[in-house]
């Protein structure tokens, strides 16, 4: 990331950006401009007791005052903090230079106990509500993106996992404030809405379990968002050395605001009166709202109401909202140079990405290891636009792959399809920690998975396990795993999802071919699960030739000529 005085230039333009649009920020920020010898008279000791006497029980401090200007004096039950403008991160940065610049112990004390309070506020899905505790039905409880809430603490932990103005912390919690940092990025990334197969921005607020676009207020209905989203994007834009998911969010979101600018449109004072009249020399505007299937902005009273004309709103909401702005056009210079920056990278944007889930049937092994996955193989038949990212791993189940974070690695990299086989190691004795029950919570983590990647904009695509290459003496497969194909298949028909029925592809296929000539897909005898290079291509291809036909809209992404290849 960038040095501490970019995120300071950062700040100061946040600062002015959100006052253009009447977003209140902490008030607190005017005093981080002052240099150091303020904060060791006796003005900016005064201001920091004021501080201090306003922190609440978490650790946390209230919007929309100026705690600096003087002491807290009501009952401190009514003290509630909050993450909302700006507030909290404002006061822990305050604090922070106070104990730099004095030394006092009840500095960093404060400082600390905000920092606290950020780590056991981050929800498991890397989101932060409005304050914490959170609420359990009322919308402050979401993922807030509105008013800057995520950006800004993720500003502040940034800020403490590299500056060197935060050298007063023990490494083990700049450590701890590095992943909470990273764990934001990825909620950013899987909050990310998908319309059409198409990237695009972020809502205001977002489900804290399964990251879908909610509404708050009212007049503020879900949506894709034109104010928060550039904000977003200024900070996946600070990241140094991109990756590919990163890259994607925000060549999709710059797209889309290039694409959703408004023309020709001027708001005026007419009458006492906003007023949005036509005008051809106006700069581009755009909105705050859009609506996510159709990109279509509007606005909304108290009624909750949505009209699609801004001159149509009633008066007390038209002045007390920022519904148009021209805020993105600063991100947009960003993205300029951002995409010189890192040009090399850009091809990831153009590419579609495809997960692979899945044991070590499906993973990417060394090549000195003589077993094979048909994850290996099945790039093999998608076109040359497809990006396949193989999170496959040996020894996996559905239980543990989720438990070891495999899952959550998957939905950060925001994949538009997803190709999902277990079955092998759960079906593990009951003792071994990956074993799940076919109808227990094997399906249940099916469900998940199918949840959790509809959530995120991906087609989840489950795939049944292939018969382990076990032979009665009739020439029949020992079936051991039917118990876990069945149990998908059920899932699959519970969520109306698409599913590759492998495992009667291959069983078929295995008693056509005889046992002698099915031992051929192993190099080791002894092995009846994994497969050489020639058996897992030929497990790639019972897939592709179901694939197209379970799930039509992957066509566009595999090579035709692949598609009708036949199977021995």
């Amino acid at each position: 990331m960038k040095t501490c005085a970019v995120w300071a230039a950062l700040l100061s333009l946040w600062v002015g950006t959100c006052a253009g649009l009447s977003w209140p920020f902490s008030r607190i920020s005017k005093y981080l401009s002052k240099d150091e010898s303020w904060y060791v008279s006796e003005e900016g000791k005064t201001a920091a007791e004021n501080v201090l006497s306003w922190q609440d029980e978490y650790g946390g401090w209230p919007k929309n005052l100026n705690t600096a200007a003087k002491p807290f004096s009501g009952d401190r039950k009514e003290l509630h903090g909050t993450f909302d403008n700006g507030a909290t991160v404002g006061e822990m940065r305050f604090m922070a230079r106070m104990f730099r610049a004095t030394q006092e112990a009840r500095y960093q004390e404060a400082f600390l106990k905000g920092l606290d309070l950020i780590f056991r506020a981050q929800y498991p899905t890397g989101g932060w509500p409005q304050f914490f505790p959170p609420p359990e039905k009322s919308y402050h409880r979401h993922i807030t993106f509105n008013d800057n809430t995520m950006v800004n603490i993720l500003m502040m932990l940034e800020e403490i996992a590299s500056s060197p103005d935060y050298a007063f912390l023990q490494p083990d919690r700049r450590a701890a404030a590095k992943e909470a940092f990273q764990r934001g990025i990825d909620c950013i990334l899987k909050c990310q809405i998908r319309v059409n197969g198409q990237l695009t921005v972020w809502c205001a607020q977002h489900d804290e379990k399964d990251y879908s676009p909610c509404p708050a207020r009212s007049y503020e209905l879900a949506s894709l968002s034109g104010g928060e989203s550039a904000d977003i994007l200024s900070l996946l834009m600070r990241i140094e050395n991109p990756s590919a998911p990163i890259v994607r969010a925000v060549v999709s979101g710059a797209g889309w605001f290039e694409k959703s600018g408004i023309e020709g449109l001027r708001i005026k004072w007419i009458n006492g009166r906003r007023t949005a009249v036509q005008d051809p020399a106006a700069p581009p505007l755009w909105a705050r709202f859009y609506e996510i299937q159709t990109n279509r902005p509007f606005f909304c009273g108290r009624d909750g109401v949505p009209v699609y004309d801004y001159n149509l709103i009633d008066s007390e909401r038209k002045e007390g909202y920022a519904w148009y702005g021209g805020w993105v056009a600063g991100m947009l210079e960003e993205y300029k140079i951002w995409r010189e920056k890192w040009a090399d990278r850009l091809r990831a944007a153009d590419l579609i990405p495809v997960a692979l889930v899945g044991d070590s049937t499906v993973c990417t092994f060394s090549e000195t290891d003589w077993r094979r996955g048909w994850g290996q193989c099945i790039g093999e038949y998608f076109a040359d636009n497809v990006e396949i990212g193989n999170y496959a791993k040996s020894g996996r189940s559905t239980k543990t792959f989720l438990s070891e974070g495999l899952w959550d690695k998957v939905l950060a990299d925001k994949p538009l399809f997803i190709l999902i086989q277990f079955g092998h190691n759960d079906n593990h004795a009951p003792e071994r920690p990956e074993s799940t029950a076919a109808d227990a919570d094997y399906t249940n983590n099916l469900l998940r998975y199918i949840d959790d990647a509809r959530a995120i904009g991906a087609t989840p695509i489950l795939i049944t396990p292939m018969h382990r290459r076990k032979f009665y003496a009739t020439g029949r497969m020992n079936d051991t795993l039917l118990p876990y194909a069945d149990a998908m298949k059920k899932a699959a028909h519970k969520k109306k999802v698409a599913l590759v029925d492998l495992h009667t592809a291959s069983g078929e296929l295995f008693e056509k071919i005889g046992e002698a000539q099915a031992n051929q897909m192993s190099d080791d005898p002894a092995d009846r699960t994994h497969f050489n290079l020639a058996g897992a291509r030929a497990m790639a291809e019972l897939i592709i030739k179901q694939l197209p036909q379970v799930e039509p809209t992957i066509k566009g992404c595999l090579k035709a000529a692949k598609e009708e290849k036949s199977v021995p």
